[in-house]
């Protein structure tokens, strides 16, 4: 395939403006809205996909999560008639390591161009050395007149960005403003780029993260006792502390045992539990592969993330999809997802007294969770679920070349 050159930005615009068929929010068009053809539809020519990642196929973390989930769904839908390929730009061992981790990606994505076999590159950026480093892949797409949407994850890149300095301002700047488009997961991250970069607001398309649906019924607890989980990095950001003191203020309560899962500060949660006399209620696995973590959610009747800083943990999307109600912070994105008290409960960050008190309503309530994980299970099938994502994703990839 031919290797066609970048679009310029406003012509990108307005044809993401008139074309794309992703609105604010993640809501599908109304029916009577304008769609291409079914003769475009039916019969979309190939495209070549390259999606850029920290950690490749199966790596720890968000963005690798939902990686992977795009790449294993997208190889059902001949009907997009897209193939991917995968660039990891961090890798897993040491960051010192990551220099030729990234000459690799780039390496790659040369001799691709140079054999007509890469149409887009999807840049997965989050904030600091993420960003360094995509940046620099997004150089090397240019010089290779490939062109590249980036795809923004972090909870802290507003933070990030704030904090930049005029060289490093120029260096994000310029790393959106070449992009063919850029997906952010909400309209927070929409308004911060209107704010910062005018006139970008027909390149900026709200696309929430997505999960497969769950066909599988869950797992009733044998011994009746409710199930809590929590999924993500164990440390300060995720919360992890003050759920910890939240969950040793139910300890008086016999109807509850939970599972913290999840990489980072492994032994000094477990040292946390034992010290305040939960550790024989409380589980802590470590990091969990997809499939484990597929398992547990299938005998989990409570998800909570406690997040100080956060996007849209796929976590709160695969409990949707089982229909488990979820306890969470309004970080994020997370506010436009989960609306207090009809599919979930929302808590203030590094509120302890305010997550024990939920944790205990829910654990007491059966028919609150009922009521919750239905309508999250809901919202899971309109908005959140892989098979229309793709769909919208692939316009996106389609309209960038």
């Amino acid at each position: 395939m031919t290797v066609m050159p970048p679009l310029s930005a406003s012509a990108t615009s307005a044809k993401l403006t008139r074309r794309v068929e992703v609105r604010r929010g993640g809501v599908p068009p109304a029916t009577g809205e304008s769609r291409p053809s079914a003769s475009v539809l039916a019969a979309p020519s190939p495209i070549h996909v390259f999606v850029a990642t920290p950690f490749g196929e199966r790596g720890e973390g968000g963005i690798d999560r939902l990686a992977d989930e795009i790449t294993s769904a997208i190889a059902r839908r001949n009907d997009l008639n897209v193939r991917i390929a995968r660039l990891t730009t961090r890798g897993r061992g040491s960051l010192l390591f990551s220099p030729f981790v990234l000459s690799w990606a780039a390496a790659r994505l040369c001799v691709a161009s140079w054999l007509g076999r890469v149409s887009v590159l999807h840049i997965n950026a989050a904030s600091y050395g993420s960003l360094y480093r995509k940046a620099l892949l997004a150089a090397v797409a240019r010089l290779l007149g490939v062109p590249y949407v980036v795809h923004l994850h972090s909870g802290a890149f507003d933070q990030f960005w704030q904090s930049a300095g005029p060289w490093l301002d120029r260096v994000i700047a310029g790393f959106l403003r070449n992009s063919a488009a850029i997906i952010v997961l909400g309209r927070y991250w929409s308004e911060l780029i209107d704010r910062r970069l005018p006139g970008m607001e027909g390149k900026v398309v709200i696309l929430p993260n997505a999960t497969a649906s769950v066909a599988t019924a869950a797992e009733k607890a044998k011994d009746g006792r409710v199930r809590i989980s929590f999924f993500g990095k164990l440390g300060e950001m995720k919360g992890t502390p003050q759920l910890i003191e939240a969950l040793a203020s139910l300890r008086d309560r016999s109807d509850w045992t939970a599972t913290l899962a999840g990489h980072g500060d492994v032994a000094g949660t477990r040292a946390k539990l034992e010290e305040l006399r939960i550790a024989d209620r409380v589980s802590v696995p470590g990091w969990l592969a997809p499939a484990a973590i597929a398992d547990l959610l299938r005998r989990t009747d409570i998800l909570v993330q406690p997040s100080f800083i956060d996007n849209l943990p796929m976590a709160i999307l695969e409990a949707f999809a089982q229909g488990i109600p979820v306890v969470a912070t309004p970080v994020g994105v997370v506010p436009d997802v989960i609306a207090q008290n009809v599919n979930g409960l929302l808590v203030q960050p590094g509120d302890v007294r305010g997550l024990s008190d939920a944790l205990a309503e829910l654990i007491g309530n059966p028919a609150l969770r009922q009521r919750l994980g239905a309508s999250a299970r809901r919202d899971h099938a309109a908005r959140y679920e892989m098979n229309g994502y793709l769909s919208r994703l692939a316009e996106i990839w389609r309209y960038a070349v």
